[in-house]
């Protein structure tokens, strides 16, 4: 196994699960075992009135904040008696979006030290003729020596409303788009990059920020879906200033579509525009409710 991937089978500040580890590490191998185990413990912010789920606004926000698998697992502990595995209601579930079911998947298998990573992108699947802001978790399959993308998100109810015409614990390529690839079919005028993004967000400006993120994520630095703050990416939708910039962001499109972990973190170590500043803390980005706000 090479040097990334065992870097890939060890949990990062924001995969570790603490406690819970020994739970985690008790469940089955398989990748479909662990999606249900995530399944059980998540539900997604945007559907909850699906669910028959209702939830305040106060609370949604502030479980969607959360940051570490471990602080979600002491959550959903806390929703319901009985151990992590054991069957729960949907309203004992934490709220969660993308990005959270994935890291939860991750954190399981880097309990097992199974080589996996989050993915930053966007998925055709999710809203008919666009590509929507989306994270998957990736894993290294020793049978098949390739990495596979994982959606745990896609529950069965999911893929029935959905009508998901595809493996979810193994989504093909053109299904999901890593931010490096959006970049350089927007770039390249293959796509229009105002059908990339979430609600009312969207363009080169998003998928920048996205692209930032996914190279932090190689680096197994796995950022909330709206960290802001810093450098290039001081607001969350922050356009290229100049042409230097954009050559900046096109190489960067290219560590990210060929998954080049050397690369993407000596990047978000060592460019100051990309590096997280010295004595940064995750506080001082901005929070979802924040965000919000300043689009009301």
């Amino acid at each position: 196994m090479s040097e990334y991937k065992i870097l890939y089978s060890h949990s990062s500040v924001f995969t570790q699960s603490g406690l819970y580890e020994a739970q985690l590490n008790a469940l089955p191998d398989d990748i479909e075992e662990v999606c249900r185990f995530t399944h059980n413990l998540l539900i997604h912010a945007y559907w909850l009135d699906k669910y028959g789920c209702n939830v305040g606004e106060f609370t949604k926000l502030e479980e969607m904040q959360i940051r570490c698998a471990e602080d979600i697992l002491a959550l959903a502990s806390s929703k319901a008696t009985g151990s992590l595995s054991d069957q729960r209601a949907p309203e004992e579930r934490v709220v969660s979006i993308c990005r959270d079911f994935s890291l939860i998947v991750c954190s399981v298998l880097r309990a097992k030290g199974i080589p996996s990573r989050l993915r930053c992108g966007f998925a055709t699947y999710l809203t008919p003729g666009c590509f929507e802001d989306h994270w998957v978790c990736e894993y290294w399959s020793t049978d098949e020596s390739r990495w596979v993308k994982v959606d745990a998100q896609l529950d069965p109810f999911h893929c029935d409303v959905l009508k998901i015409d595809f493996d979810t614990v193994d989504v093909p390529d053109s299904r999901f788009l890593c931010a490096g690839v959006a970049w350089e079919l927007c770039r390249s005028g293959k796509e229009n990059p105002e059908k990339f993004g979430i609600h009312d967000f969207n363009g080169l400006p998003f998928i920048k920020g996205n692209l930032i993120r996914d190279l932090f994520a190689l680096s197994r630095i796995e950022m909330l879906a709206w960290d802001t703050g810093w450098g290039i990416l001081n607001e969350y939708l922050s356009p290229a200033a100049n042409d230097d910039e954009f050559e900046l962001l096109d190489q960067l499109a290219v560590y990210s579509r060929d998954s080049d972990q050397e690369n993407a973190e000596h990047v978000v170590t060592q460019n100051q525009s990309i590096a997280l500043p010295e004595n940064w803390t995750w506080n001082q980005s901005p929070t979802l409710r924040e965000l919000y706000s300043q689009q009301s």
